[in-house]
This record gives structure tokens, sequence and C-alpha cells, in this order.
């Protein structure tokens, strides 16, 4: 089966394939699948059905040097997509068999009808012809013409699921706020600049780093932050079994290199870390975001609970075990109705302490028998 796909600037500016109908059928139920080139390069591409298209033929796009409408053959072989991108000598749909402006077609003279000379029939009237021609791109027949504004990545998307909201670009500027600080993530993708342009920012205390697929971050430069999609789409999967925040995000960004590979190591130690007290430590995360001496309501509570993926039965859980000792977090105001009277982290740290003395105190009692 073969599907013919005209890119767009959207395909060219974030390296992906919208799904068509075509693509849909052939990719039903999978989240990567391998294409491969007309060199028999491979490369693996994520399905993202959320947004729609296929991700990660950046490379392809740029080894080929397409350009917008030009078009690929898809050739699906067995659980492959075989790419081939159609000449740009050959023809293609809406434009004329060559660049090259049309030259006129040399007739001969016919005899009139009359059976006269031509000579004496007099000149014939010229023939009409349309003749159709590529026509230059936009920037080269207006260049002082400002140029659309480029689109945001598309783990823009994800990052704001993961806490970070986008703040304008390029370079692309990302805030999480928490509290009394914020993280800030800044990201720049092949062809929008040279990384040095994140040098002022890393300057002010920000995260900065390249974004590009798994398949190019072997060429990002020494000394520059690399953060890929696979793996910021990873992190929302993984969002949904755990109470990640972005200090996790954080964590990773501290070690310069985020892949899918670093994505894993955090998986393997919030399993480790989660597996019993999970709903428990999201809870308090939650609860976290509260400001000291906030009163507040369960029923909204457990509203907020059902956006983070908790069931309102975790929710009234932690909320009665607040309330008791040791933590006395929670002052029960009425029915239904709670005050903030510690934060978290320092009920957290009180707790350390008690914790810390009573077994300090176990030791002595057991060293005296």
């Amino acid at each position: 089966m073969t599907a013919r796909y005209v890119l767009t600037s959207a395909c060219i500016q974030t390296g992906t394939m919208t799904l068509t109908v075509s693509l849909r059928q052939h990719l039903l139920g999978k989240e990567r699948v391998r294409f491969v080139d007309e060199d028999g390069e491979v490369y693996e591409v994520e399905v993202d059905w959320k947004q729609g298209v296929v991700r990660g033929l950046l490379p392809y796009y740029q080894k080929r040097r397409l350009a917008v409408n030009e078009t690929i053959l898809l050739h699906f072989r067995g659980e492959e997509v075989e790419l081939k991108a159609t000449p740009r000598g050959l023809p293609r749909l809406g434009q004329a068999e060559s660049r090259e402006p049309a030259q006129p077609e040399r007739r001969e003279a016919r005899p009139a009808a009359s059976g006269k000379d031509p000579k004496e029939a007099g000149d014939p009237k010229p023939e009409k012809r349309r003749v159709r021609v590529t026509p230059y791109p936009k920037e080269v027949l207006f260049p002082n013409e400002p140029q659309r504004a480029l689109e945001p990545p598309g783990v823009t998307e994800d990052l704001r699921r993961l806490g970070f909201l986008l703040e304008g670009g390029p370079p692309w500027v990302y805030k999480a706020p928490l509290g009394r600080r914020q993280v800030l993530l800044v990201l720049l993708r092949p062809g929008e600049g040279e990384p040095g342009l994140l040098k002022s920012y890393r300057q002010q205390g920000a995260y900065v780093a390249i974004l590009a697929p798994e398949s190019q971050k072997e060429g990002v430069p020494e000394g520059v932050g690399y953060l890929s999609p696979e793996a910021v789409s990873r992190l929302v999967r993984l969002k949904a079994r755990f109470p990640l925040s972005p200090l996790d995000l954080e964590d990773l960004l501290r070690e310069g290199f985020v892949d899918l590979e670093a994505v894993e190591s955090l998986e393997d130690r919030l399993v480790a870390e989660l597996s019993e007290r999970g709903a428990f430590a999201a809870f308090l995360l939650m609860l976290a975001r509260k400001s000291l001496g906030e009163v507040f309501l369960l029923a909204d509570l457990e509203a907020e609970a059902l956006e983070e993926g908790l069931i309102p039965e975790v929710v009234r859980q932690g909320v009665e075990v607040l309330s008791q000792p040791p933590f006395l977090v929670l002052k029960r105001l009425s029915p239904g109705e709670f005050l903030l009277r510690q934060g978290v982290e320092e009920a957290l740290s009180d707790l350390e302490a008690f914790a810390r003395g009573l077994r300090d105190r176990l030791n002595r009692v057991r060293g005296s028998f």
C-alpha cells in the first residue's frame, strides 16, 4: 500500500507528520514505529495519538533538504514505513512540470480554408495560452516583510501537564511557580539559533537545554543541556502513576541530560520510594500548595484530588490522619471545613525530630535490660 503526503510548514519546523487516514490505519495501536528512508537509514518515531502526529522525522527532512509543499511517498511494508521523497524535478499536484518559464510553441502556417495563400489571408490572430509557473517564496518577493512567528514546540502541552507554563520565545521560556520560588526552563530547537543564546539565561539561574529528538542527542555540544520530546512524553505517562511535580523535572535538569534513560532511572527510584506510600505522598504534595492559615472545604480538596488522579477516599483518610497526633497539621473548624495551621514541610521536620527522639529513647530502654 502506498500513500502520498504533502509537507506543511509545521511539519518542517517540528519534524512531525500528521496522522492521515492511511497512517492511522497502518499505525493503529502503536506508540513507536520504524520509518526507513531511500538509503536504508532507520528513524524510530513516536506516534502521538493525542496531538494526531508522528514525531522524530526532522533528521530526514534536513537530510533530504525538504521544503514546504514537497511530496513524500509512504510505502507500508509490514511493520515498517518506507519514505521516498519525490524528486524536485518531477511534477507535483498543483504545480507546473518545470520551474523554468514556458517557451512559446512554434506553429507552422496552414493554408486558409479558401485555398488562398497564407500571405494573402493575413496574419492569424495569436492564440491565448495560460502558462502556470511555480511562484517564488514570499520571503524572496518581500524580504522586508515581518516573518510569521514560529510555532511553539510540540512539548508545550506535555510541559504544561508537568507544571510548566510557556512565557514566550524563541528561545522558549517556561516557568513553573512553586510558591516563593520558581523553576525557569529555557529551550532552543536546532535551527533556531546558536547555543550561545542560552548563556544569558543560564546566568540568571535558568535551566537551559537543546530540545531535539533522541536520534539527535549525540550532536548536542558539550556543556549544553539536552531535553528530548520523548523523555517529556514519558514523564507525562509516569505522572499518571506517581505524584510528579516540577521539582522532579528540576532534579533531572540539574544533571543536564534529560533523555529516556534518565526518566527510566527516575521511574525506578519512584517505584522503590513510593510503591507503598504513593497515595499519601501525593496527598501531601497537593496539600503543600495551600497557604499557611488557609481555610478550605473537604469537597474542594476532593475535587482538586480528582484532577491529580487521586480518589476521594485517599483525601478523606489523609485529612483524618493529619488532624490527629502526632501530625496536627489540620484543625477541624466544622464538619467538612479545615484550617491549615502548619506547613507540610515544617510538619515533616517536626515528625522527623519526634521519630529521632523516640528512636534514641528506645535504644536507651533496650540498653537498660
